[in-house]
């Protein structure tokens, strides 16, 4: 039971800091922008509809959002 309560104690004695570290750093939405970006595929367009699209950016007015 001491060996436990030892290792247990030791545990949140790394732990507390490390998870200051991750909080205040925000590393949980860093790695995920990270990781989305990591994902990123690019788009193939059909050659008929290469000319309509600019840099990525959308022409016209108001549309609805998706």
């Amino acid at each position: 039971m001491n060996t436990f309560f030892g290792y247990f104690i030791w545990g949140l004695i790394l732990a507390a800091p490390l998870w200051w570290l991750w909080w205040r750093f925000r590393l949980g939405s860093l790695l995920w922008r990270v990781w989305s970006l990591l994902r990123r595929r690019s788009v193939q367009l059909p050659p008929q509809l290469e000319g309509l699209v600019i840099l990525g950016k959308r022409q016209g007015g108001r549309g609805r959002k998706a």
